[in-house]
């Protein structure tokens, strides 16, 4: 199994535990700060977790910080930013004019949107905003 296997095999897991679906898409670095934030997600969480997996994250996060030293931990450090970025509100709202592939948030359920079908209203940054509306995507609401 390649590393990018284990890392979506990995996201699926931590998706189950979570309840919901995630984003499998993405280079590896792209999945190992999503893997990441979910296993912070989950941390949060700790006494509805069970034990056998509780235990299996508690030595997945320590292992791979801890043996390959500030790489991992760099990686961390930019995935809380991310997440950091995404749970204010400087996005910005609009409704989709087409199906989209995209990093988004649902604008009532504030849950991650990976694809977005025509009429969905989601919150993205200025930026992509700007360029979905200008690409007749999206439009602002």
């Amino acid at each position: 199994m390649t590393e990018k296997e284990t890392l979506i095999a990995r996201l699926k897991e931590l998706g189950k535990m979570l309840g919901r679906d995630v984003n499998t898409s993405g280079t590896i670095q792209e999945l190992s700060m999503r893997i990441a934030e979910l296993e912070e997600e989950l941390d949060g969480d700790a006494g509805s977790v069970d034990g056998e997996n509780g235990e299996e994250n508690a030595s997945g996060s320590t292992g791979s910080t801890g043996s390959t030293g500030s790489t991992d931990g760099d990686i961390a450090d930019a995935a809380k930013e991310k997440k950091k970025a995404t749970t204010t509100d400087d996005r910005i709202t609009v409704e989709t004019l087409a199906t989209l592939h995209i990093d988004a948030l649902h604008a009532m359920r504030n849950e991650p949107v990976s694809i977005a079908e025509p009429g969905v209203i989601i919150r993205v940054s200025e930026q992509d905003a700007d360029e979905l509306i200008a690409k007749g995507l999206a439009r602002e609401v």
